[in-house]
Order: structure tokens, then sequence, then C-alpha cells
């Protein structure tokens, strides 16, 4: 049963495995979910989801994608393996359908087939989000998971691969590889990446995400998924560039910025950032970083000072946290004197956990002004970027 691999994910995600497969794909659900449309008036243009553990978040999803929603926006934020959230906005299209499954990467090396693999049944990666799972040794470390010795010996990481396909096409449009450098002090790490991704993009390929793993004590790891379209037979002139800093990453994403490099993604990990970067521009551009938890201070001030919201720079889940620790909301200077606007709604939730529906009036007012969500982040609650 696909249910019964909920409650063991953590070890499923971070212990080694030599199967081809994880995962069988969902079907699409022939009913509606309860979080998909069900009133006989007209359906919502832009829907918010919530959900508990991973096989809730699939079955949710393709609950509205057979109504012809797809993915926008998601994050994972809270709790561990089964008891993990997701969160997700979904615009409707209504000329088609979507289908969605995940796989885990038990062994960071198989990572690369298992997506091509998937990619041959027409499912393409969309997003990954990061999965922590915490064991002590004896019953007072497990009772303490904060303790100092816990987190050294019993913390492990991995992610969770969300994977889409439209239609039931079972064409492969999509083509993955996977770089991977063990994390010491020095650049060795951002050396051996940016070899491989100077050699993938004179493939064609571009970098997607920037994932981090920890098994045991000193298997620390860094990947890089970068993909390739199947159906596009130009090859992008474009130079990437990959950032590994215990220290300056700002600094050095700026040097970049003033070349006509633009942020792409990037992702903290305790005292370790990263960063992908892309020639997409002539003229210059300056970033600034805001931490996640100071936004309610720091986010309307930086864009008084001229600047435009890009992303998050992803955090990481650690032992006994309620919230991603360590997120940056990284923000670009405005070019040609534009601005735009921006409201940042955080979602009340209801004794049950689903969304509280003023909230849910307050998101669809939003939509009907005229904005649009620009993302989604997890401080103190649930909250919503919305831009116009």
């Amino acid at each position: 049963m696909r249910l019964a691999a909920v409650f063991v994910l953590p070890i499923i995600v971070l212990a080694p495995s030599t199967r081809s497969t994880v995962k069988s794909t969902i079907p699409i659900k022939q009913r509606a979910d309860s979080q998909a449309s069900t009133s006989t008036g007209p359906p919502e243009k832009v829907k918010l989801i919530t959900s508990t553990g991973i096989e809730s978040f699939i079955k949710d999803l393709n609950a509205n994608g057979n109504l012809g929603y797809r993915l926008r926006n998601s994050l994972s934020y809270g709790g561990e393996g089964p008891t993990q959230n997701y969160a997700a906005v979904v615009g409707l299209d209504p000329a088609n359908k979507y289908e969605y499954d995940w796989i885990s990467s038990p062994d960071k090396r198989l990572l690369e087939g298992r997506l091509n693999i998937q990619a041959k049944k027409g499912f393409n990666f969309i997003n990954a989000y990061a999965l922590t799972y915490c064991s002590g040794g004896t019953s007072e470390e497990q009772a303490n998971p904060t303790s100092g010795e816990s987190l050294i010996f019993g913390l492990n990481k991995g992610n969770a691969f969300l994977l889409e396909r439209k239609n039931g096409d079972a064409e492969q449009t999509r083509d993955y590889k996977v770089f991977i450098a063990k994390v010491h002090l020095g650049d060795s790490a951002e050396k051996t990446i940016q070899s491989g991704l100077d050699a993938a993009a004179s493939q064609g390929f571009r970098p997607v995400k920037v994932l981090f793993a920890r098994q045991g004590l000193l298997d620390f790891s860094v990947s890089v998924l970068v993909e390739r379209n199947l159906r596009d037979d130009s090859v992008s002139k474009t130079e990437y560039r990959f950032l590994k800093k215990t220290s300056g990453l700002p600094k050095d994403i700026n040097a970049l910025a003033t070349q006509g490099f633009r942020f792409i993604t990037g992702r903290r990990v305790g005292m370790v950032g990263m960063a992908l970067m892309a020639k997409q521009a002539s003229d210059g551009t300056t970033y600034t970083f805001v931490d996640e938890k100071k936004y309610a201070k720091e986010f309307d001030k930086t864009i008084a000072l001229g600047y435009s919201y890009e992303a998050v720079m992803t955090g990481d889940l650690t032992c006994g946290s309620n919230e991603v620790e360590n997120e940056r909301l990284v923000f670009a200077q405005n070019s040609g004197g534009g601005k735009r606007e921006y409201k940042i709604k955080t979602i009340s939730f209801t004794k049950t956990g689903t969304p509280d529906p003023e909230s849910l009036t307050e998101f669809q007012r939003l939509v009907g002004d005229g904005y649009h969500i620009k993302d989604l982040f997890y401080s103190g609650g649930l909250n919503v970027i919305f831009e116009k």
C-alpha cells in the first residue's frame, strides 16, 4: 500500500537502496477531493491548498489537477515525515488535466537515474522539499531532540521530489543530470559543481535546484539538479555560476550581478550558503537579503528603497524545529525606475487544521483586485506574497 510509505518516509528517503524506482504512479482521481472545487458556481481561477504528509499532498494535487488546476507555487514546513506540512497555490487551466507523483532519493547517486525513469513516463520535476529525520540513540536523547549529542549523531537530511504530467502524455520531454560534491572546508565543492555545470550547459542543460544531503556523522554533500528540454533543439549560450560560501555569499552574488548575472535559486544549511546564478542581462543590478523572520519590519522598508521581491533563499529543517531555519528573502534593485506593489497575508487556520474561511475570502479578494501570488514562505505562520 502507498499509504504505508508515509510512516517510513524518513528511512526511505535517507537509507541506501538498490531499487530502480521508489514510488509507483498515482492515477488521476475521478472524484473531487475535499480541497477540490465542488460548488456549482464558476470555479476559482486560483486556489490555496494545504496538506499534512506527502501522500495527502499528492492526493490533493491530483484531485485538483483532475479539475484542470496546475501547481504554481508550493512549499513544505514544520513537522517530520508523516507530520510535515505542505502548502500550494494552484491555477485553473481548464483545457488540460494534470497528474502529480513523487519520488525519494535514498541514495543521492541514484537520483539522476530515477528522475529520468519517471521522465520517460512523461513525469517532469517541478519542485523538491527538504526532509529531516531525527533519531536519538538513547531514550534520553530521544526525549530531548535538541540536545547536542542528538543533533550530531541522529540527524539525517534528504529530499522529496515532486513530479508533474500533463494530460497523461507519456512522451519524454525532459532529460536530467545531477552533479554531486562532498562538502568540506574550502572551495572544492564549488569547483566540482561548476565544472559539471559548464559541461552540461554546452549540451543545453540549465540548473533548476540546489540540494543538500546528510547521512551519518561526516557524509555531507551538495548536489545541483539540471534539466534539458528535449523539444528544444537550440543550445543556449547562457553562462551559469554556482557559489558555496560559509561567509561572504551576498558579496559574491553582487559581484556577479554587476556583470549581468541574475539569481536563480539558493539554499542555506547552517553556516553554508549556496546559490545558482545565470548570465541573463547586459546591465548590472544589486541584491539585498532580508532574514525571513524580520520580514514584518524589513519587507516594506526594502521595497521603499527601490527593490523588488525576487525569491526565497530556502533554509533548512532541524531536529525539533517548527519552522525552516536560516531562510532569506531575496530582493533585486529595480531597473528603469519601475515599482511593484506588494501585500503579505498570513493565513489563519481553524482548529481542524484547514485554512480559515476569512483568510481564503481575503485571498480571493486580492486575486480579484489584480494581484498575483508571487511566493509562499513560512515564518510565524503560512504567508502569501501578493504582487502587482
